[in-house]
């Protein structure tokens, strides 16, 4: 069994719409020239037909091309295998063949440099190129005189044909196709989303709409992101979008989203449905920075994925992680297993498995995973179709697909064909034409048979796989310094929902928002990606500001022990439940009690009492920090001055003194009185008087 060559694949993967554009090799300037086959008609030829190619030529130069011809080259030759397929519009020593004058067109006689002309070759009779069953190249090299020089061969565009005459004895190779449904995340916590975007993808012409209407009745595998479904029930009812300054205004998609939600239900019903984690994120990115934080996020969106499911009232039992390109080292699977994932989507090329392996059990930590292997053949020929012209693109993608799954049907010989899985590209946006002719060649494909992924891992078992054998390296994600940023977002999240006293939604808004900002999606867009996070960032830290402790310059405490009050101000709709942390500069001179959390209610103050003893007279500096009730500050410390004096003190000495001194001479007075004896002793009358006026004078 042959495998996977990882490093040939991508190089080869990189530039698929080659297939059909076919720069020249020449300098920017004197004489150039591009070729694009626009037509291949019939696209796998039967006995009798005969083959049309058409296209366009474009004079890149600097000066005018005469004498411009389109000539016939093909191959006599079948391709050997699958990657050939891959090769032939970059590599001229596979199958190059030969020039066929007979089947020749004079374009134009004088072509000037920016101007582009159509050609058509005359039909060509199939059974006088092609001779054994297989796949052929086929092109066209086209031909010019430069103002001063030789004839010169400008350019040479080419691409595959199948020539099966018995196709129908063939066995039918089962292809299972992926349909993804995701786009970037938009949907602000308070509800609101960061610019109308999704409105235009969910116009009757966008591209989401053409991934709904697209498939019809077929077997596609549905793999949607709740997010996006999130984002398009908040549209529905009437929204409001929030652009970079923070303005907000009314939404204009609503009417859209309600169409296109309605006909998402019909497509989904009866189908096969897959939910991505939540918002996809950039799981390897994460695994990166850090691994155990990856796996808290695969947790936490893999929840959100089940709770909006219950939501959005969707029959989906099933959910499946889909990494970035499909690539995850190691750590990453790691991650996805601890996280609680059990199913992943890993592209074929980087995963070092047989080539006709579409199911593995994965070693992932210290669990599984049950691992799709998508097909890289069919994954490049749906990507060949993102060439600039639209109509080149749809033949590129249809001859790629044909002959990718021919060779396959090919190989199979009397056997059961193995099945292949098929998966758009990452951030695949088609239009409905486009849309429609991939799934028009899976489905009218004669030796291809229309399957769901159920199926496939229903008919085939998995084989087993170890860790060593998935990807050591991933393509360009995300990047450290914007995983960084995201992480502070996290933060930030985390502490408004420590602060709030009771549940709210809120706060899981806020954190989704996290799992948005992290997704996958924003990997071809880094800056918009930078743009929601700092906007959601800026919403956390406006609610955070709401709740705050006022604290004046100074307080004196009239005692060496005292409480001196401080202000707690809660601006939100929601109640809190904050602390208040306070440090001394001078812990040997004054110390501060713990301050018991304290409830205060939505759009209230309240007065929280602070202790401080002193050891010593004087000015003593303290930091102030409003926290959470599990203990996570809020914000910077503020200063203020605490004075202590014992002058308070040193008064009630004096006083307490001075009253035991009193009771001390009143007890002894009292004692005197008692100890002398009781006598009665009349006086003369002239006596009396003179006793009387002595107590007048003493009076």
């Amino acid at each position: 069994m042959r495998f996977r060559s990882t490093l040939v694949v991508a190089m080869l993967a990189a530039s698929p719409t080659l297939l059909v554009l076919t720069p020249a090799h020449a300098a920017e300037t004197g004489p150039a020239a591009t070729a694009t086959l626009r037509t291949v008609e019939p696209a796998a030829p039967q006995p009798g037909d005969t083959l049309v190619l058409s296209g366009i030529i474009e004079n890149t130069g600097d000066e005018p091309l005469g004498d411009v011809q389109a000539i016939l080259r093909y191959s006599a030759i079948p391709l050997d295998d699958r990657y050939d397929v891959r090769r032939i519009p970059t590599d001229d020593d596979v199958r190059w063949g030969q020039r066929d004058i007979d089947f020749f067109q004079e374009v134009d006689p004088n072509l000037p440099p920016g101007q582009t002309v159509e050609f058509t070759l005359p039909p060509i009779p199939v059974e006088q190129i092609f001779g054994e069953p297989g796949v052929y190249a086929v092109g066209v090299d086209i031909r010019a005189d430069p103002v001063d020089g030789e004839r010169q061969t400008l350019a040479t565009a080419r691409t595959v044909t199948p020539w099966l005459p018995d196709a129908e004895l063939l066995p039918a190779v089962p292809v299972a196709l992926l349909w993804p449904l995701a786009t970037q995340p938009s949907l602000l916590p308070d509800g609101t989303l960061l610019g109308d975007g999704l409105a235009a993808q969910l116009a009757p012409d966008g591209p989401l709409t053409a991934l709904v209407d697209a498939p019809g009745t077929t077997p596609v595998s549905w793999v949607v992101d709740p997010d996006l479904l999130a984002s398009v029930g908040t549209m529905v009812d009437g929204y409001a979008v929030t652009d970079a300054d923070g303005a907000t205004t009314e939404g204009t998609g609503a009417a859209s989203a309600e169409t296109w939600l309605t006909a998402f239900r019909a497509a989904m019903k009866d189908h096969e449905l897959l939910l991505l984690p939540y918002a996809n994120p950039d799981f390897p990115a994460v695994a990166r920075a850090d691994e155990g934080n990856a796996a808290d996020t695969v947790r936490e969106a893999l929840a959100a994925t089940t709770d909006s499911a219950g939501q959005l009232k969707l029959a989906a039992d099933s959910q499946i992680a889909w990494p970035g390109s499909g690539v995850a080292n190691a750590a990453t699977l790691a991650a996805l297993s601890s996280g609680g994932s059990q199913s992943v989507v890993l592209a074929g090329e980087h995963v070092l498995a047989p080539s006709d392996t579409a199911r593995a059990s994965i070693r992932a930590g210290e669990g599984t995973l049950d691992a799709v292997l998508t097909d890289n053949g069919l994954q490049s020929a749906i990507a060949a179709s993102a060439a600039s012209d639209p109509i080149a693109g749809v033949t590129a993608m249809r001859q790629a697909w044909l002959a990718e799954t021919a060779l396959t049907a090919l190989s199979a010989g009397s056997e059961a064909a193995a099945p292949l899985v098929a998966a758009a590209p990452e951030g695949w946006q088609p239009s409905l034409a486009l849309a429609q002719a991939l799934v028009d060649v899976w489905t009218t494909t004669p030796w291809v048979r229309p399957t769901t992924l159920g199926d496939i891992a229903a008919a085939e078992q998995a084989t087993a796989l170890g860790p060593d054998q998935a990807a050591t390296a991933v393509p360009p994600e995300l990047s450290t310094e914007y995983v960084a940023a995201v992480s502070e977002l996290q933060r930030d999240s985390d502490l408004y929902a420590a602060l709030l006293a009771d549940p709210d939604a809120l706060v899981d808004e806020s954190r989704i928002a996290t799992l948005r900002a992290l997704g996958t999606t924003w990997r071809a867009a880094p800056e918009a990606g930078a743009a929601y996070t700092s906007q959601v960032r800026a919403e956390v830290a406006q609610r955070l500001g709401q709740v705050s402790v006022l604290v004046p310059d100074s307080v004196t405490l009239s005692s060496q022990k005292g409480t001196f009050p401080l202000t707690v101000s809660n601006g939100l709709p929601q109640p809190v439940l904050v602390s208040v942390e306070i440090t001394a500069d001078r812990p040997d001179r004054m110390s501060v009690a713990d301050v018991a959390p304290q409830r205060v209610e939505a759009g209230e103050n309240a007065t929280v009492e602070v202790t401080a003893e002193a050891n010593a007279n004087g000015k003593v500096p303290v930091s102030v920090r409003l926290t959470a009730a599990d203990g996570s500050r809020l914000g910077p410390a503020q200063r203020m001055v605490v004075n202590a004096t014992d002058y308070g003190t040193i008064g009630w000495i004096v006083i307490g003194f001075a009253v035991a001194l009193f009771l001390a001479a009143a007890v002894l007075q009292l004692l005197r009185a008692r100890r002398r004896p009781t006598e009665v002793v009349e006086l003369p009358v002239t006596a009396a008087a003179e006793s009387e006026k002595l107590r007048e004078t003493a009076r």
